[in-house]
């Protein structure tokens, strides 16, 4: 074991046990292991020493002197180094989260006191943050929040604020969760078990993903249990609508706004391909010609000769829906209805009546079907099979491949998984997209990939574990919770129950008439 603490080894590991942290991110049973490794070794080397040789350690005339044995591996030394750096690494991380419980844990204390002494709790709650805020020169509206929001999350999210104290989840995780489940802490009308059942589900991906990708999964999963339908809460949203300037300094600004979903893409995907646009020998990079294309279009109204005509440009944006949304004309809460909003770019929820508008101006309709069952895109409609394997790709991909990462497919390369220098085929079974870093990282790494069925990923790290990624369902999904329809039980009783007359069976999907091909917008 590495290190004098002080400490007896076995007392050493009871404190581990107990609740410490190892400054090497080491467990009880990984020092257990290591200290009875230790004293295999030193009962080893002892035996191995003569009488005169044992005297002289005794005397302390001699130290005990390693077993002979081959030297250290370079692959091995550097498992040893890389084990080490991750190791604290990994503890400093969950120091830092038990000391950020212990202090949400004191600010929402502080909040509870004031809520319990009564008079006049908006007043009395800034004084507190006042005083904080003096002490630790902040400021006093920024201790006011922090410790509302301590508060929220210690008594509203439990589950969450337990799993980031003991280490199972970072901040960054906790703030997603937060967020996300904002709506349906407010939502007066939802079941308490539902909101605990979400937050429980929400922590469980938290601790196997990054912060990006249970942002992305969240919002679906916490629309499904939310009492107000989406369209009904959009049109609350729209009223929020706005645009803001920060100083960024250096003499420049930070323009943001809020606006509809839609009209946001619209706008981003058509600066995007004004860049695609820009000549060779422009040094520009596509975010600085995106940035001055917007001040342009913004200021003057028109577009400059250098931007290559932007205003003749049309925005594309893909939105995923179930044909049987677009078949309904009202968004009434009593009408039966499958509880699966739209999406944009397979990111942004959408209320299904924006989705119907669009479908209704649209002359020409990208279809994508996706199994119903599994909801992962199963074919494309198209001309060419190039086409085909590229549209069929993005479909089911919808994102950078590499393990935790939450770049979207548009801005990610298909890269084969076996090298096509080597042999590998340029097949859906052997193409995944990667984003240009990671795609570049594939190739000058020690991480390596290999492809299972179903589109999965099994990525091997350099320090040989394994990590799959798994393409999310781009459509609603189907489970079963009663005996298929038509098959026998196990006990040999009578076959399950017919399915209601609108069901239809897992091998079949709603006919829904499509237009046909003509050239401009694509759903």
């Amino acid at each position: 074991m590495d290190g004098d603490w002080g400490l007896d080894a076995e007392d050493y590991i009871a404190s581990i046990r107990a609740g410490a942290i190892d400054p090497y991110g080491r467990t009880a049973a990984e020092l257990e292991d290591e200290l009875a490794a230790f004293d295999r070794d030193w009962g080893e080397r002892l035996a191995a020493l003569t009488p005169d040789e044992l005297e002289a350690v005794v005397e302390g005339r001699m130290q005990v002197p390693p077993l002979p044995g081959p030297a250290e591996s370079e692959r091995a030394a550097w498992l040893r180094r890389e084990e080490q750096f991750t190791g604290q690494i990994k503890a400093l991380q969950a120091q830092r989260a038990r000391l950020e419980a212990r202090e949400r844990e004191l600010l929402a204390g502080r909040f509870q006191r004031v809520r319990d002494e009564g008079g006049e709790v908006v007043t009395a709650l800034k004084e507190a943050a006042s005083i904080l805020a003096a002490e630790l020169r902040q400021s006093d509206r920024g201790i006011e929040q922090r410790m509302a929001t301590a508060w929220q999350i210690v008594t509203e999210l439990p589950a969450a604020h337990e799993a980031h104290k003991t280490g199972r989840i970072s901040a960054g995780h906790l703030r997603v969760i937060e967020q996300a489940t904002h709506p349906l802490r407010i939502d007066v009308d939802a079941d308490p078990a539902e909101r605990a059942r979400v937050e429980a589900e929400l922590v469980a991906i938290a601790e196997t993903t990054t912060p990006s990708r249970l942002r992305s999964r969240s919002k679906r999963i916490v629309d499904r249990v939310l009492t107000q339908p989406l369209q009904q809460r959009h049109r609350v949203a729209m009223e929020r609508r706005d645009v803001w300037m920060v100083d960024a300094g250096d003499g420049m600004v930070d323009i943001g706004a809020r606006v509809p979903a839609v009209v946001g893409a619209g706008i981003f995907d058509r600066l995007t391909q004004a860049a695609r646009s820009k000549p060779k020998d422009d040094p520009r990079t596509w975010d600085q010609f995106r940035a001055d294309a917007l001040c342009e279009l913004l200021l003057t109204g028109q577009t400059p000769d250098d931007l290559h005509a932007t205003n003749a440009l049309t925005a594309t944006i893909a939105i995923t829906i179930p044909a049987t949304e677009l078949l309904r004309e009202t968004d009434d809460a009593d009408e039966p209805q499958l509880r699966f909003p739209a999406l944009l770019d397979g990111r942004v929820l959408v209320d299904p009546a924006t989705v119907r508008t669009l479908a209704a101006d649209t002359a020409t309709w990208e279809r994508l079907f996706t199994h119903p069952v599994t909801g992962l895109p199963v074919t494309v409609d198209t001309y060419t099979p190039n086409r085909a394997q590229r549209r069929w790709l993005r479909a089911r991909d919808g994102r950078c491949r590499w393990p935790g990462c939450d770049n979207p497919v548009n801005r990610a390369d298909l890269d084969h998984t076996i090298d096509h220098a080597s042999g590998g085929p340029t097949s859906i079974e052997n193409l995944a997209h990667l984003c240009r870093r990671h795609h570049t990282m594939k190739h000058s790494t020690r991480w390596s990939v290999r492809q299972l069925p179903d589109g999965v990923l099994e990525w091997t790290t350099p320090l040989g574990r394994a990590v799959r990624d798994e393409p999310e369902p781009q459509g609603p999904r189907f489970a079963e919770t009663d005996a298929p329809w038509g098959t026998l039980p196990d006990d040999g009783g009578p076959p399950g129950e017919a399915p209601p007359e609108r069901a239809h069976p897992p091998d079949l999907v709603p006919a829904v008439p499509l237009p046909s091909p003509a050239p401009g917008r694509s759903i």
